[in-house]
């Protein structure tokens, strides 16, 4: 079967509405279980809670949703009483009173949160710390609306409980998120991630996860990881043991990493003499008097950078700015096809955006790492070592964890 894309993409509230097929496969992956109470919170079209009560038909339903427009309000109307719908803020920190289900008693929620920043309020530090991750980023302040549904929902979650998500990349994936999935992990239980296809989501290339966990640090030890292709068929699981999801969770990413393993392979970062960006923004590129390499200027038919981008040797010899020098390969780290966009420097200095990294790997290694980053297996590599709700970007770590074949 064929992954439909949503016929609407992010509106101003920051949300992405789910495909139905997706919203299926979400339901199924949540178990044999049979809950009395469902809630969804952030309903939306109403497509999770649809495909909830096709399979759980006995259950009470709870959806909120701010919009009072949202198709998941006529739900009540058009499926009965056992389906109860609020107009309201899912965030508010005394939800549990307007929508008369008590904290702590729901069996299951299933939930695809906006990706957006709220702004903040008192009574979201209340519901971090309620559901233990008050902790998982330096500032309060900092939390997005991903992580407030989350604690919300484990909030409304009775022990054991069961949560269905779909999540951006960035929890996955990303680095700064590492010690949220280390107290999912921990403090509760991860026990399955499910990658779904870029493009799920019409005119985006928003990459985004289904999470499937349990309230309570008890539960499976491993974590089963899978994709699911753009023809709608999953691959098979990768088991990953929970104290390793501080790491990433991501299937294609970890799918290359043990397909590694069967050969010799050396980490980028093992062989980098030093890994930086450009010192140049988009837009003090424009302001400059001279030449600023930016993603633009490259392609996949770029392997050496022009030598109309070398520096003024003048300006090169103030030492004012970070500079790629003779044998550095530059690599694209931001953007639609980032991954084709690497290249070296022969001769010259040149001035790069911050678009674009500097990687200046030790002399007899760095034939091998710009032939691999050229190939179609490296171009893969970088690709599946990105993330991100929108644009894809590769962060140093990823780009230094790389593996290649060294000689």
């Amino acid at each position: 079967m064929q992954v439909q894309r949503s016929s609407i993409t992010s509106d101003i509230l920051g949300r992405y509405y789910t495909n139905s097929y997706v919203g299926a496969i979400l339901v199924s992956s949540m178990g044999a279980i049979s809950p009395e109470s469902v809630l969804d919170l952030g309903a939306g079209d109403g497509v999770l809670t649809a495909a909830a009560a096709k399979i759980w038909q006995d259950a009470t339903y709870y959806t909120v949703d701010i919009d009072e427009n949202a198709r998941s309000a006529s739900l009540p109307k058009l499926l009965g009483s056992s389906f109860r719908h609020h107009v309201g803020d899912a965030l508010s920190s005394a939800i549990e009173k307007e929508l008369g289900l008590n904290l702590g008693c729901a069996d299951l929620a299933i939930c695809n949160p906006p990706y957006i920043r709220h702004q903040w309020r008192k009574g979201f530090a209340s519901i971090l710390e309620d559901a233990g991750l008050s902790h998982v980023l330096p500032k309060l302040a900092d939390m997005p609306a991903e992580i407030l549904f989350i604690a919300q929902n484990l909030r409304f979650l009775r022990k054991h409980g069961r949560l269905g998500l779909i999540v951006p990349d960035g929890v996955i994936a990303g680095e700064r998120f590492a010690g949220l999935r280390n107290a999912l992990a921990t403090e509760h239980c991860i026990e399955r991630v499910i990658e779904l296809p870029r493009g799920i989501f019409r005119k985006t290339e928003a990459k985004a996860h289904i999470l499937v966990m349990s309230k309570s640090g008890e539960g499976p030890d491993e974590i089963l990881v899978q994709r699911l292709d753009e023809s709608g068929v999953l691959s098979p699981e990768l088991k990953i043991r929970r104290e390793q999801a501080t790491g990433r969770l991501d299937y294609s990413f970890l799918a290359r990493g043990m397909g590694n393993k069967r050969t010799k392979q050396t980490r980028i970062g093992d062989v980098t003499i030093s890994l930086s960006r450009g010192s140049f923004s988009s837009s003090q590129r424009t302001k400059c008097d001279f030449p600023v390499l930016h993603t633009t200027d490259l392609g996949p038919a770029v392997d050496v950078v022009s030598r109309k981008f070398c520096m003024p040797s003048a300006l090169a010899k103030q030492g004012q700015f970070n500079l790629a020098k003779p044998g550095d390969i530059l690599v694209g780290r931001v953007g639609r096809n980032f991954e084709e966009k690497v290249c070296i420097v022969k001769s010259g200095t040149v001035a790069v955006s911050d678009c674009i990294f500097i990687l200046r790997v030790a002399p007899e290694h760095r034939d091998s790492v710009f032939a691999y980053l050229k190939s179609s297996p490296g171009r893969e590599a970088l690709s599946f070592s990105s993330h991100g709700v929108g644009a894809k970007f590769l962060t140093i770590d990823a780009l230094r964890n790389i593996l290649f074949k060294s000689k």
